[in-house]
């Protein structure tokens, strides 16, 4: 969204089907900076967009790091003719400050408002999922509460992006394509995240991550470029730990132990025969992008310090799965950081997936 477009939005439908716009005190600017007439205008040209019909405003006030003046704020009241308050039926300020309710007080507000002290209170009168929740609001939320909870009744599986099956996500036969989730994240690390140093080691915040995590699964728009770029890398890691059955197959385990590296072209063999072409559709066509990604990554590992090794040994944990956690252990071995170690020695998923990503174009 443009600068000032994060300040006032539309979001979906209330549970009464009127359309609902946000208004966000967190993505106000520098009013030293930035003219705050100009917000205005871009206020109420947003709002002529619902005037003519019943419509449901949220706001929220927490977050914020500057907020406007009372002369503005004045200005802002006798602005809004009764064009813009009549169809105006619920208006909802989450995470209220001392000074929207003093607005509302003074000015007499058209409607009386519903204040919520948290999102877990917006959820009980809104659906959380119609709209975009700034990072600044989830961050500010933290501090209230430390899950979101939805109330009874709404915990509908229907959005779950973690531990569900590609089947569902893509369909049978990937008929609908790449997961929205799949997609957000690797746009994301592609136009902003391959010269980021550490990228898919490095953690970010453990509070922000299951936010942007349990948003997902409510079926929230999320916007990954508003966030750290490593939330987008982290999920992508975790969505590959949680699928209910792993991106390669359990049944390749026995032949990778079982197979010698030796040169690249019998080894680009095996993983083409025995590897690749016993994975599902679903599978492939997601790891064909996951692939994709990590290769662009290590191409420029000059700058972002992600080898084809390291990004071996940060991934592979979350691709394979195996019972006994001395198999698994041993499964995800990468070898050394020598690039003739990919093609000696023993078989490894770690070694396929470091051959994989470095001979991509190769292998698919």
């Amino acid at each position: 969204m443009a600068s000032l477009d994060n300040i006032i939005y539309r979001a979906g439908v209330d549970y009464e089907s009127r359309p609902m716009v946000v208004l966000c005190a967190c993505n106000l600017p520098d009013p030293s900076k930035v003219d705050y007439d100009v917000i205005l205008r871009v206020v109420l040209a947003q709002l002529e967009q619902f005037v003519e019909n019943d419509y449901t405003v949220v706001m929220f006030s927490g977050g914020a790091l500057y907020r406007p003046g009372w002369r503005w704020l004045f200005k802002a009241y006798r602005s809004l003719n009764r064009r813009y308050k009549k169809n105006l039926k619920a208006l909802y300020i989450v995470h209220p400050s001392t000074w929207p309710r003093l607005i509302l007080g003074t000015m007499n507000a058209v409607i009386s408002p519903k204040f919520g002290a948290n999102l877990s209170h917006l959820a009980r009168v809104v659906p959380l999922n119609q709209i975009n929740i700034p990072p600044a609001v989830y961050q500010h939320n933290l501090k209230l509460e430390s899950t979101i909870t939805l109330p009874e009744g709404q915990e509908d599986h229907a959005h779950r992006v973690f531990g569900a099956p590609l089947e569902r996500l893509m369909g049978p036969n990937g008929e609908k394509g790449l997961p929205v989730f799949i997609q957000d994240c690797i746009n994301n690390l592609t136009k902003n995240g391959l010269y980021v140093e550490g990228l898919f080691r490095r953690s970010p915040s453990s509070a922000m991550l299951k936010q942007v995590r349990a948003a997902y699964d409510r079926g929230n728009p999320i916007f990954l470029a508003e966030y750290d770029i490593h939330i987008s890398a982290v999920l992508l890691k975790l969505f590959l730990r949680e699928l209910p059955e792993p991106i390669f197959p359990v049944a390749i385990y026995a032949q990778l132990q079982q197979q010698n590296r030796t040169q690249v072209k019998t080894t680009l063999e095996f993983v083409k025969t025995e590897v690749v072409a016993r994975v599902g559709h679903n599978n492939l066509v997601l790891m064909m992008e996951v692939f994709r990604l990590l290769k662009m990554v290590a191409d420029r590992h000059e700058s972002n310090k992600m080898t084809v090794h390291n990004l071996a040994l940060v991934m592979t944990p979350n691709m394979v799965r195996h019972e006994d956690v001395m198999q698994e252990i041993a499964l995800s071995t990468v070898g050394t950081r020598d690039r003739e170690s990919t093609v000696e020695g023993a078989l490894t998923l770690g070694t396929v997936i470091k051959f994989m990503i470095e001979y991509y174009e190769d292998v698919f």
